[in-house]
């Protein structure tokens, strides 16, 4: 309004003027006065303040300098003008703030934007600069400390003076000239990277490889439940060792206000892959155990892989497991004060956990054996589970942070369909005279177990996770992060071995159907203890 008061002062310029030519001189003079004016104090109003607004070096020596407003000193010493309609504003809570004089106003805090709506400093209401909390010349002096000069030249700092929330944000939609709305989604988003080491919890199966001393008997060596027989792999957990992964989480505000975001994780635990040999030339005696159902009455017995005098051969055994999974999460934020931000999560959840637990043995056979000296024999048993979570994640996310700390913590449950899938298949390839003969039969997969399985059933997966980060530098953070997920009724390729390993070697099939098939499932757990950084746009 003291731009259009200006139209008297310079209406006194044109009184020599034509008569004929002074409506029309009067009406540039007001047009070209207070349009630029008017169009200013909107623009504060709306929220969308411009630098153009503020005269970077303004000299005071206009008389009419001084009801502008009160100069405001940047953190590189230059003096801005902020625009003011008198000595006083009021805030948005209706109260009035007193105008700070020019020694003890620093400029309003903003992102790398360039924009400072959002600032606890500027009122775009009042259009004029207002001080709320206690600052010294131009760094932060309350509970955040101070991490470097305020102002729209430190990208460093944010509305709080040090440190932004997960996301960076500008705080208006157009982070730059030009840009529209999905190009601010890309400019004010946030890149977490880590690298996490996973545990997760391993398979058992029963006992797979066995051995004896050299001279056991034949009938007896390698047997479960002789004194004589060491197991050599089995009998407990396979692939629960450490594992390197990787983690990224993208995250980006959804408007001017903060109060909506869209993060996107993917984390990938590794392929576990774990090979286990055993050789006669290590173990003279290797047996791979079972339970011959075949007979009247059950014994055990096993397949002689190795026996000195009789055959050589070697034993492998091989294990995967992959798990990975993604999430796309819609935060919303239901609490804010100056140190603390709650935010309810929901969105979509996918967990991935596919196992495979193959067996193969090959023997020749050595001794004089009559029809079958020099034949080899190679059997193997192959058993696969795929495990396929999807469903909707509900929960919570906090983060508490002073200064150039913060720490993260949270909590969801999917709710969703697993779907479980198992895959059995055995082969045995006997090589006699240069021709081979394969059937579709090995020792603990046979025809009786070998039929694809399928289901889905629901579940409800728990995750927790906890976050520290530390600001190294603007716009970089260091974090340590602990997650712990738990999946049930996953079917783990070591639990669709029958415990007792009933097999029956009759053919044609007669008696019971052994080894049956079997679906066990149980609960799956995985760990993470991750280092990364994250890079804040």
């Amino acid at each position: 309004m003291s731009g259009c008061l200006d139209i008297c002062y310079e209406s006194k310029r044109i009184a020599n003027f034509p008569s004929s030519v002074k409506p029309l001189i009067l009406a540039l003079v007001g047009l070209a006065v207070c349009w630029p004016s008017s169009l200013a104090q909107a623009q504060l109003r709306g929220g969308r303040t411009q630098r153009s607004l503020y005269a970077d070096s303004v000299q005071l020596a206009s008389p009419h300098s001084a009801q502008q407003g009160p100069a405001v000193h940047t953190a590189s010493g230059e003096r801005r003008v902020a625009i003011a309609s008198s000595g006083a504003s009021t805030s948005s809570s209706g109260q009035r703030a007193a105008v700070t004089p020019a020694s003890h106003v620093v400029s309003a805090a903003c992102d790398s934007c360039g924009d400072s709506s959002n600032s606890p400093l500027f009122s775009s209401n009042s259009g004029m600069s207002i001080v709320n909390e206690s600052y010294d010349g131009d760094s932060v002096t309350d509970s955040y400390g101070a991490c470097g000069p305020l102002g729209c030249d430190d990208p460093g700092c944010d509305a709080c003076g040090c440190y932004s929330d997960l996301a960076p944000t500008c705080s208006s939609m157009a982070c730059s000239p030009g840009c529209g709305p999905l190009m601010s989604l890309w400019c004010r988003m946030s890149v977490r990277a880590e690298v996490p080491l996973y545990w997760r919890r391993g398979m058992d199966t029963p006992a797979l490889v066995t051995t004896a001393p050299d001279g056991t008997d034949a009938d007896l060596a390698g047997e479960l439940g002789q004194a004589s027989t060491r197991i050599l792999l089995g009998n407990g957990k396979l692939s629960e060792t450490l594992n390197a992964g990787v983690r990224l989480t993208l995250s980006t505000p959804l408007g001017s206000d903060g109060r909506y975001a869209l993060m996107f994780r993917y984390w990938n635990a590794g392929s576990q892959d774990k090979d286990f040999n055993f050789s006669s030339n290590d173990f003279p005696i290797l047996a791979r155990p079972f339970r011959d159902t075949s007979g009247v009455t059950p014994v055990a017995n096993t397949q002689l892989v190795a026996f000195p005098g009789d055959s050589i051969g070697n034993i492998s055994v091989a294990t995967t497991s992959t798990v990975d999974g993604l999430d796309l999460t819609l935060k919303r934020m239901i609490y804010k004060d100056r140190f603390t931000q709650v935010d309810w999560l929901w969105g979509y959840q996918h967990v991935s956990i596919d196992e495979s637990l193959r067996i193969s043995s090959s023997t020749t056979v050595t001794g004089n054996v009559p029809g079958l000296q020099g034949n080899t024999i190679a059997v193997s048993d192959r058993f696969a589970t795929q495990n396929d979570f999807n469903g909707v994640g509900y929960g919570l996310m906090s983060s508490r942070q002073v200064a150039c700390w913060k720490l993260e913590s949270m909590f969801r449950l999917g709710l969703g369909n697993l779907r479980r899938r198992v895959d059995v298949a055995g082969q045995t390839t006997t090589t006699a005279n240069g021709s081979a003969l394969t059937t579709s039969q090995g020792l603990l997969a046979r025809n009786t177990n070998s039929q694809p399985f399928m289901d889905d059933t629901f579940v409800v997966v728990p995750e927790v996770g906890i976050n520290f980060a530390c600001m190294i530098r603007p716009g970089i953070d260091f974090n340590v992060g602990y997650n712990y997920l738990m999946v049930p009724k996953v079917a783990q390729a070591g639990q669709q071995i029958a415990d007792n390993l009933a097999v029956n070697l009759s053919d044609p099939l007669v008696g019971s159907l052994d080894p049956a098939r079997t679906f066990r499932a149980r609960d799956y757990w995985i760990n993470s203890l991750g280092l990364g950084v994250q890079w804040r746009y």
